[in-house]
């Protein structure tokens, strides 16, 4: 019995210990030793394999009880760094299970191999021609790609520029196509269709799309693709009705950010306008971290069960996007132009402007293991504003409605690691200067998320004056100093939040069960001065009450009109 505990223990922690990789990372953050992580999966290893081999070797020894004790007292700390990785709880499990199941099937061909010949229906022919059978069925269907073709992840339409992006995944290699009226648009690979992708990524002209009202995505499966034949498997099609945005009714168009991989109680609450909603804004971090293609695709998830791929999207990467083994592969899955996350938008007469500040500390940060590159990639958008600006094109007369999105909000700068110091303020420089940038273009508002808070960063909070929370927001932190607000002459709102209530003292839902993001409706009584009215919602389709951050006041409703704030209780 101590033996086959011992085997067990060790083998967990060894599990575990791997399972756990993607946060390895912090033991050298808590330690400041950068192979100690690597010292650590040494020792569980050589724990793991000595107890299995012991057991083969001297399988009554007594050793066992020390071995059983050694990984006992090793799953403590393992536990422990489990418990402080508890938001990558989701893939952690994922790996864990993935880890079980290869040393489960090690462990079968074992047996197979030592154990199995000694009973007696071992050398019976049936069984070893099915088992041949087996085999061969497994050799020819992995040679020959046979598998089933079927939609993964159905369209969504992605606004950039003046094109639509149309997105959709398939479970086997296909090609993608989209037919909107007697044309069809492809998703090409120099000329010719590409049939090695299970990412389709089609650009079909905004004009044509709205004018026709529907479109038809269409993926076939290659089997086989020689040189001049070929064997085709499945045709998948499907048909959609797709709406685009109409002002003649007003503008509704809902805001989320930061659902982390919870796609059910975030998708309800961005369906709050129904079959009326004009676009969606996915404003980052719909994913923790991408370390497989399925992570990505949590985001096609969450924007198909919203729009059901008939109402145009708009995505802003989020910093949790940027992390991962296949996060340089984000660009194929949403909206972006030339593989980068900064872009403008024109929906008829509603112009955007998405940013993107990367990640949310200096690049020499321990995390980011001279991988990151980031104040380069801020400079490009600093020269991007600048040509925006002077465009006509973007800023003509005849934009009626004019939305920035940025994950990390521009206007708000935080204290980063280490003491308060306006010094230490993350990206102030360089946020003060696209906050002027941003004021020159007569922005009427900006989304943002990545503080996980519902925070309305209204014009009548003071610029460049040192906050605090209100104590009627977050009861005993009001002494904490926590950033600044720029000079920005346009409100910004911060969304979203895994909760049904606004307040921080009440830690967020550890399973993504609630949700809470912002709804935005825009009146055009008279088109040079909009009329906005804004509400955060909750999943149950609530109205959550909010109290500013930084001024106290209490409101269900924010409204603007020009430079008029009102509040409504």
């Amino acid at each position: 019995m101590k033996k086959v505990l011992a085997i067990i223990i060790t083998v967990f922690d060894f599990a575990l210990y791997l399972a756990m990789r993607s946060i390895w990372s912090g033991i050298e953050g808590m330690f400041g030793i950068h192979w100690l992580q690597y010292v650590l999966f040494g020792i569980v290893t050589a724990l793991a394999l000595f107890t299995i081999l012991w057991a083969l070797i001297k399988p009554q020894s007594k050793a066992f009880v020390g071995l059983l004790i050694g990984g006992g007292v090793l799953a403590l700390p393992l536990f422990y760094m489990l418990y402080l990785g508890i938001g990558s709880l989701y893939y952690i499990l994922r790996s864990f299970l993935a880890i079980l199941a290869w040393l489960a099937l090690i462990d079968f061909g074992i047996f197979m191999i030592f154990y199995y010949p000694k009973f007696k229906f071992a050398k019976r022919k049936s069984l070893q021609f099915a088992l041949f059978g087996v085999m061969m069925v497994l050799i020819v269907g992995v040679t020959f790609n046979l598998s089933w073709c079927f939609l993964t992840y159905g369209p969504v339409v992605y606004a950039v520029e003046d094109e639509y992006q149309i997105v959709w995944t398939t479970s086997t290699n296909a090609t993608g196509q989209v037919a909107v009226g007697a044309e069809v648009y492809s998703d090409l690979s120099a000329g010719s269709l590409d049939s090695e992708t299970k990412v389709h990524k089609v650009i079909v002209p905004m004009a044509a799309l709205d004018a026709a009202g529907a479109y038809a995505i269409t993926s076939t499966q290659i089997l086989y693709r020689g040189p001049y034949s070929g064997v085709k498997g499945r045709t998948l099609t499907q048909e959609v009705p797709f709406f685009p945005v109409d002002l003649s009714d007003g503008l509704d168009y809902y805001t989320l950010s930061d659902t982390h991989e919870f796609t059910k109680a975030a998708s309800e609450a961005g369906s709050y306008f129904g079959d009326n909603l004009d676009f969606l804004i996915m404003a980052g971090d719909i994913s923790s971290h991408l370390e497989e293609a399925a992570d990505i695709g949590l985001i096609l998830e969450v924007a198909h069960l919203i729009t059901g791929g008939s109402h145009p999207v708009v995505y802003a990467r989020g910093n949790h996007e940027t992390k991962g083994d296949v996060a340089a592969d984000l660009s194929e899955y949403v909206g972006s132009k030339d593989g980068k996350f900064y872009y403008t938008v024109s929906l008829g007469r509603v112009f955007l402007i998405v940013l993107d500040l990367g990640e949310d500390h200096e690049d020499d940060w321990w995390e980011y293991y001279d991988t990151a590159a980031y104040e380069a990639y801020r400079a490009e958008q600093t020269a991007f504003l600048e040509e925006t600006l002077i465009s006509s094109a973007s800023l003509n007369l005849s934009n009626v409605y004019k939305l920035g999105i940025c994950h990390m909000p521009v206007n708000y700068a935080i204290m980063g690691p280490g003491a308060y110091d306006e010094e230490n303020l993350f990206l102030l420089d360089l946020k003060t200067e696209w906050t002027d940038l941003l004021n020159d273009m007569n922005l009427d508002m900006m989304v943002s998320g990545h503080h996980h808070q519902l925070m309305p960063l209204t014009t009548d909070i003071p610029a460049n004056t040192t906050l605090h929370y209100e104590e009627a927001y977050w009861p005993g932190h009001s002494l904490s100093p926590i950033g600044i607000r720029t000079d920005a002459e346009f409100p910004t709102f911060i969304v979203s939040r895994r909760s049904d209530v606004q307040s921080p003292s009440v830690a967020e839902n550890l399973f993504g069960n609630a949700f809470t993001g912002l709804a935005t409706s825009v009146e055009f009584e008279l088109l040079e001065t909009p009329s906005i009215s804004l509400w955060y919602t909750n999943s149950d389709q609530e109205i959550v009450p909010v109290v500013n951050p930084f001024t106290g006041g209490e409101f269900t409703e924010f409204s603007l009109r020009g430079q008029t704030i009102q509040i409504w209780p």
